[in-house]
């Protein structure tokens, strides 16, 4: 079974480079950050979901974990 890692703040520095750690380690991804439209490079890596999360918005934080 793989193992997946929920990441907020994938679109740039350290949640980014997090994503792509553990995704090139074999593992699904969840990548969340406010304006997941803007991302390129993550979301053409295999086993990798870009979505919207805002941590300070509640409906997009449950949307997020549903889309998961």
């Amino acid at each position: 079974m793989r193992k997946t890692i929920f990441i907020t703040g994938a679109s740039t520095g350290i949640g980014n480079e997090t994503a792509k750690f553990f995704q090139s380690k074999g593992w699904n991804v969840v990548a969340t950050m406010r304006n997941p439209e803007n991302e390129t490079e993550l979301r053409n890596l295999e086993n990798v979901l870009v979505t919207r999360l805002d941590v300070l918005d509640l409906q997009s934080i449950k949307e997020a974990i549903a889309e998961s």
